[in-house]
């Protein structure tokens, strides 16, 4: 069995092409992107009942459907009691993810970026969980990301750079708090990446409210950076899209 005990970062085309491999497919501005890297592989949804699940899902039946995409929506995993209010994230949703996903394929791609370091998405993170997995199921099981050595706008910029679509990318959807027009709302983490990420390559999203000017840009993020509380790379992002807006 291949060591799984450190896992660098790993070009998509160095994967042997012999093993199945499936992407866990989140509509994000990320995972639409991957897709794409990766050659098309077959994609996987799972609808776990989470807040704003709706969008997402009308997102990828969307996508699959204009871009020919093997897309898989899956029910089988209903964590909806664990994020009963807007915006709550399901902690270790992705470690539930990858041991399903695993019944399915032998690589399991699921999108990380530079400066990604929650508890279940790092590099470190998808090391565990694929010495775990291999270990149970008694062949290599490798959970993989094809961007950790790029950030978002560096995503969105490699995006760009193939000649892709520029409107299948906007019609991506990145929000923890959607409203009830399930618009992206300009007032969570996830649009603020994601608002950082499309203007530092001169693209402007569609937002409730503008996420620069949400409260905690100047509550958390700007005194975070100030620390050396926050990843320099994405510290570096922000600044520059901030001076975009002349804020």
């Amino acid at each position: 069995m291949e060591s799984l005990t450190r896992q660098s970062p790993v070009r998509p085309d160095t994967v042997n092409s012999g093993r199945k491999q499936i992407l866990l497919f989140s509509a994000g501005l990320d995972s639409f992107p991957a897709w794409h890297r990766l050659g098309k592989p077959p994609a996987l949804y799972f609808d776990s009942g989470h807040y704003g699940r709706q969008q997402e899902i009308d997102t990828v039946r969307t996508l699959a459907f204009t871009h020919g995409m093997q897309l898989e929506i899956s029910s089988e995993l209903d964590l909806s009691a664990r994020a009963t209010r807007k915006g709550d994230l399901i902690p270790f949703r992705n470690v539930l993810f990858a041991m399903l996903a695993s019944y399915r394929a032998e690589v399991i791609w699921c999108i990380g970026v530079k400066g990604d370091h929650t508890d279940d998405k790092s590099p470190e993170a998808f090391a565990r969980m694929s010495t775990m997995l291999s270990e149970f199921a008694g062949h290599p099981i490798r959970v993989d990301s094809p961007f950790w050595d790029m950030t978002k706008t560096d995503v969105v910029a490699w995006y760009l750079a193939q000649g892709l679509p520029v409107q299948a990318l906007l019609q991506t959807f990145s929000c923890a708090t959607p409203g009830d027009r399930f618009e992206h709302c300009g007032r969570c983490p996830s649009c603020l990446r994601r608002w950082i990420a499309l203007i530092n390559n001169g693209l402007t999203g569609s937002f409730a409210r503008d996420p620069w000017t949400w409260d905690r840009v100047s509550d958390y993020y700007v005194p975070a950076m100030a620390d050396g509380r926050y990843p320099p790379e994405r510290a570096a992002e922000f600044h520059r899209a901030m001076a975009l807006v002349g804020a």
